[in-house]
């Protein structure tokens, strides 16, 4: 079974390889282009509702890399989703955490220019690890991690609509 496996990944990557050329495989454009602060949705945060005793409305940002000239009209969309526990910036004990980190750019302007449009996508937060009992720390993990999931279907969502509604500003193949 492992040598049918590796026999179909070197023919794909042959396949692929042979298909694509270079791009998709490495970075053959030299610029990118991002559009920022994009509102792909709209949805109600649990981050201060110890606060204000109700959940609020929270837009959903992310910023847009695409290849800078290219002309290829039906390109893979990447969907990124930093990492940062559900928590946010300070609290998650990490230098990471929004979709500007350093490395976050770094890693999507790399896809945009070998030929991808990357989503670098924020998500609603609201994660307690400090509640006193494990059924809240847990309860509220796995619903941010539900709200994450719901987040990403709305980018996808988002995208569709764009290129049903809207001609497809972003080249993207749906």
């Amino acid at each position: 079974m492992k040598k049918i496996s590796t026999i179909l990944s070197v023919i794909m990557i042959l396949t692929a390889s042979t298909t694509f050329g270079q791009r998709y495989l490495s970075e053959v454009f030299s610029d990118v282009t991002v559009t920022s602060d994009v509102t792909y949705g709209v949805n109600a945060t649990v981050i201060a509702y110890a606060q204000l005793g109700q959940a609020i409305p929270e837009n959903l940002k992310m910023d847009i890399y695409q290849p800078a000239g290219d002309t290829e009209t039906d390109r893979p969309l990447i969907l990124y989703f930093h990492t940062g526990n559900f928590l946010p910036t300070p609290q998650n004990g990490s230098p990471s955490g929004t979709r500007q980190d350093l490395n976050v750019v770094e890693m999507c302007s790399r896809l945009a220019r070998m030929g991808y449009v990357v989503a670098s996508c924020d998500y609603r937060l609201g994660w307690n690890p400090v509640a006193t009992d494990q059924e809240t720390r847990v309860n509220t993990l796995i619903n941010a991690a539900y709200r994450g999931v719901q987040d990403s279907r709305t980018a996808i969502r988002y995208f569709r609509m764009t290129e049903a509604t809207q001609n497809d500003p972003y080249g993207i193949d749906p």
